[in-house]
């Protein structure tokens, strides 16, 4: 009796053990430690595939971490070569260079404010904001100790561990 998936097994072991009490029967006995055998085993299957996925993301995030390092570490390097034609542009005077395969000019970028003393500065350029947060771990205490809190609820999760 090979169910293929392992939802199908469940349900299969879950009907086996309420017929068994409803009358006791060897036969169905064996039916049932056949079908958790197989329960097992396919929930062992399952769980060594999660295994792999978890092995194959980690490995993946290892990547994108080294690829993100590489990224950066070239974008500075853009950077600091932009900075040095812009500084040597601006020692000999130059606007603009042009070549068969390239143009390099340096241009004037918007106005911006730059901030020098934030303490000197009126009342009036600054904006208020306001935020409101739930404090979660003082509602859990408080429901805890028996509190009858509307809109909330303590609840207790399970989880699958791997080892």
């Amino acid at each position: 009796m090979s169910k293929s998936t392992l939802y199908d097994i469940a349900n299969e072991f879950e009907k086996s053990l309420d017929n068994l009490l409803d009358h006791e029967d060897s036969d169905l006995i064996s039916e049932i430690e056949s079908i958790e055998g197989e329960f097992k085993s396919k929930s062992a299957n399952v769980a060594k595939y999660i295994r792999n996925l978890e092995h194959l993301a980690s490995g993946i995030k290892e990547i994108e971490s080294n690829q993100k390092h590489r990224r950066n570490s070239l974008e500075k390097k853009i950077t600091r070569l932009k900075d040095y034609l812009r500084i040597n542009f601006e020692k000999t005077n130059t606007e603009k260079i042009e070549s068969d395969d390239i143009v390099i000019a340096m241009y004037k970028n918007p106005v911006k404010v730059h901030i020098v003393d934030e303490e000197k500065i009126p009342e009036e350029f600054f904006q208020v904001k306001e935020t409101k947060l739930l404090n979660k771990d003082k509602i859990k205490e408080s429901l805890k100790n028996g509190e009858d809190i509307p809109g909330c609820e303590l609840i207790q999760e399970k989880r699958i561990s791997i080892k």
